[in-house]
């Protein structure tokens, strides 16, 4: 775990541009892209068994 400490420090060169950017922010950012494209998939999902795709 990264702890308080941990979080608060910069992401690094790996990161290129953003290498500055606080590891919270980047974990922030990558939590919301998870949340987007898994409700994307769900929307997908649901959309697919409504329009007869689950019929086989």
């Amino acid at each position: 775990m990264l702890g308080e400490e941990g979080l608060a420090r910069p992401c690094g060169p790996a990161e290129g541009p953003f290498a500055d950017v606080l590891l919270a922010t980047l974990v922030r950012h990558i939590n919301q892209e998870v949340i987007h494209h898994l409700a994307e998939v769900c929307l997908l999902r649901d959309l697919y068994l409504h329009t007869g795709g689950g019929d086989g």
